[in-house]
């Protein structure tokens, strides 16, 4: 009886330890899927930041050339400014975002706005040509935004479009916002990319991260493109944290919100009064005093842990409350099996437990193991990396066929134009892939200037079509070099294209396809380049 009862006790210290254990592997697996989130959404924030110094760099060129060759003003230019004096003209642009001048009596008082004459057509001159730009600019992954630019003459061009009605009160609102008045000389002079928290444009009751950066030509501020990234776009980029019901938050470092799982975020709101005072304003503190970490409750009456880490973009931080009764139940449901089969055998009752345990531990360690290879996209482009590639091929019925490219004369880029100038071309490809590929195709990069796409259901015909299209997108593209580049002409470049597939009924598998690809991939390097080779 002693013996037994020892047994039972030991039993369930060691269901006690293995509960511990498999909280503390839970834990873990939720740090690392939130460095995962931590990654995509500084990805997210890298890529509008560099769309919106896109449309800054056009426009300080436009300005340039308008500085140094104006043209004459076309008749529907003359018809326009002979209503600026009227408190809203609109511009005539065609096919594209509405453009919009208000009159000198509007911007009177409003600080960073300032009447010129003599620039006035010029500024009108860029804000239609921006209109194209900004209404071209593609939506991509569901994400939503209003980006715009404002000259200092009050000359107003966005997408989506402003309605006519309400210009007015918009050139009031920018000229006190926040994100206009971080981008004025006195409060910006090295002219750089600003991050914001504040109402939104349109629901202003709701708040949105916006990003501006001054606009400046012949060393004179000329204005300022701006871009919003409402409280929902963010939303979607947190609710990807699909354990225990954990809440998540966005918030800057002054502990103001701007995303959260739980509900629409409030003008204003904290993350304190989000967590309903359940954590000390003082352990908050901590969110924002280390790279990444986990604040433990168990000392409060949180009956939560709050796990944090920074993104490197925005000055923000990616935070997760936790409830710890949710860990202790995932971890016993974990431990049921060795439960029932302690109930079942008694007799057996330490071997049993101890063979069980030592299983799991050996599945958690495992499952660590697979937690850290869970990154699935190229850091640098958020493309496809090779691993998922070959899930999806693996799981995709037949005919099948596999486009490989590799960028013409790389190295060249790279030594004329410096490393930074290539990743912006590597990245300005994945773009053009995403955007140019169908729906069920899966592009992804391979390696270096090497990127492939996945296309199936596509027989080698319909595929070297895809393929001709994306050549010529390719062909097509213009790229900003980046600060630091030995040259700031723009990037041209070009790519060779191999093609290959299976036929419905073949077996096949990924190497050999990758392998023909490849073949005819340099088949067509060494036929000339920038050219398609499919058989």
């Amino acid at each position: 009886m002693v013996a037994f009862s020892l047994s039972v006790m030991l039993l369930l210290l060691l269901l006690w330890r293995g509960l511990q254990l498999s909280q503390d592997r839970e834990i873990e697996s939720l740090r690392h899927m939130q460095a995962v989130r931590a990654q995509s959404m500084d990805a997210l924030l890298q890529r509008e930041a560099e769309r919106l110094l896109s449309v800054r760099n056009v426009a300080q060129h436009l300005l340039q050339i308008q500085a140094t060759a104006p043209g004459a003003l076309d008749a529907d230019l003359r018809a326009t400014l002979a209503h600026r004096d009227q408190p809203v003209w609109p511009v005539r642009a065609h096919d594209a975002a509405a453009v919009y001048g208000v009159s000198a009596a509007v911007l009177r008082g409003l600080d960073g706005f300032a009447r010129n004459e003599a620039r006035l057509a010029a500024d009108v001159i860029v804000a239609r040509s921006l209109s194209h730009l900004l209404s071209a600019a593609p939506e991509g992954s569901g994400i939503r935004r209003r980006i715009a630019y404002v000259s200092r003459n009050g000359v107003l061009t966005a997408y989506p479009s402003i309605p006519q009605q309400e210009v007015v009160p918009a050139v009031q609102r920018l000229a006190a916002a926040p994100y206009f008045r971080d981008s004025l000389p006195s409060h910006n002079p090295g002219r750089r990319v600003q991050w914001r928290i504040a109402p939104a444009t349109v629901e202003r009751e709701q708040v949105s991260l916006f990003l501006s950066v001054p606009v400046y030509a012949e060393g004179d501020f000329r204005g300022v493109a701006m871009l919003e990234l409402p409280q929902r776009s963010l939303d979607d980029q947190l609710s990807s944290a699909p354990f225990h019901q954990a809440s998540s938050y966005l918030v800057d470092r002054e502990g103001r919100l701007v995303g959260a799982t739980t509900r629409n975020v409030r003008a204003g709101e904290t993350m304190q009064a989000a967590l309903s005072g359940r954590w000390p304003a003082a352990t908050l503190d901590a969110v924002f005093h280390a790279d990444a970490g986990l604040l433990d409750g168990a000392g409060g009456a949180s009956g939560s842990e709050l796990m944090f880490r920074q993104l490197r973009q925005g000055g923000l931080a990616l935070v997760d409350e936790i409830p710890v009764n949710r860990l202790w139940l995932a971890g016993a449901a974990r431990l049921s099996g060795v439960i029932g089969a302690g109930a079942a055998a008694l007799g057996i009752l330490l071997c049993a437990t101890l063979a069980v345990v030592h299983s799991l531990f050996r599945h958690y360690l495992a499952r660590g193991e697979a937690l850290r290879t869970l990154a699935e996209t190229d850091a640098l482009t958020g493309l496809a990396n090779r691993r998922v590639f070959a899930a999806r091929f693996a799981a995709e019925q037949r005919p099948i066929a596999v486009v490989m490219l590799d960028i013409d004369h790389f190295k060249s880029i790279n030594d004329r134009w410096g490393h930074a100038s290539g990743d912006v071309v590597l990245r300005a490809v994945a773009d053009a892939l995403r955007g140019g590929a169908r729906k069920d195709d899966l592009p992804a990069r391979l390696g270096g200037e090497e990127f492939a796409v996945l296309l199936p259901n596509t027989g080698v015909g319909d595929a070297a079509a895809v393929a001709e299209h994306l050549r010529q997108r390719l062909e097509a593209l213009r790229c900003e070099p980046a600060p630091d580049a030995g040259s700031s002409e723009p990037i041209r470049f070009t790519a060779s294209f191999g093609v290959a597939g299976i036929a419905p009924g073949n077996g096949g598998n990924l190497d050999a396809l990758l392998m023909a690809a490849d073949r005819r991939l340099y088949e067509a390097k060494a036929n000339g380049r920038n050219q398609v080779v499919a058989r």
